[in-house]
């Protein structure tokens, strides 16, 4: 006599083990693509505003003023028609009162905010290595690298408001950005030196919802002396 055949609860429980496995590797797969895919649309926006800004400028011969939330993770580009913009009185629900002009508006997309809190850790390359970041980068006597300092910590003149927006106000956190129709740029804060910068950065979210840290930084640095935008892409 022929026994039936069939399957037993282990080999069941093994093939469902099998396909929970592979279920669980296409979503993280499917989330880190979808988290890249928002790292890359929100950088592209922002620097796309900060060029736009300028090119109005240029055209429009009024400054044009990006104002950054780095907080909240929005922007607004804004044409200061009648020149008197003050970050102090910068309204988000009216951010372009009459006769001003509102350019753009953005919002970081999830998994992509302003950051990290301690900067990338670095001093930025050269051409931008004096734009303040918080480091430096030391070199020793016979040329040789001596590794990063955090200039910061002594809050000396040359220490940014944010390691990862060197301009923002320190209680709002709010920031702004004037690009002058004459050329150059100017900043509500920070050191004086060749220029500014802000950050992105990509935070991926596991399926479990725990996070394994920033898996992505963008720099965007402005140039005071001629108010060109630049992304340098830190990691």
């Amino acid at each position: 006599m022929q026994r039936p055949r069939g399957f037993t609860m282990v080999e069941v429980m093994t093939v469902v083990g099998v396909i929970a496995v592979l279920a669980a590797m296409s979503v993280m797969a499917l989330n880190k693509l979808k988290s890249r895919g928002n790292f890359a649309s929100g950088s592209g926006d922002f620097l796309a505003t900060l060029r736009t800004a300028r090119a109005e400028a240029f055209a429009r011969g009024n400054p044009t003023v990006v104002i950054v939330d780095a907080q909240a993770g929005r922007w607004w580009a804004v044409e200061d028609v009648d020149g008197n913009f003050s970050l102090a009185s910068f309204n988000p629900a009216t951010p372009a009162p009459s006769p001003d002009r509102l350019i753009y508006q953005g919002q970081l997309p999830n998994g992509t905010s302003f950051g990290p809190t301690d900067g990338w850790g670095a001093a930025l390359p050269a051409p931008y290595s004096g734009v303040p970041t918080g480091f430096t980068n030391i070199v020793l006597p016979d040329g040789g690298s001596g590794g990063v300092a955090d200039i910061s910590v002594d809050g000396g003149s040359a220490a940014p408001n944010f390691k990862y927006c060197s301009f923002c106000d320190t209680g709002s956190k709010l920031g702004s950005i004037t690009f002058l129709p004459s050329g150059g740029a100017a900043f509500n804060g920070g050191p004086l030196s060749v220029g500014q910068q802000v950050s992105l950065q990509d935070v991926s979210v596991l399926v479990d919802g725990g996070s394994p840290g920033v898996t992505g930084i963008i720099d965007f640095v402005i140039v005071a002396a001629t108010g060109s935008s630049e992304a340098v892409t830190i990691r």
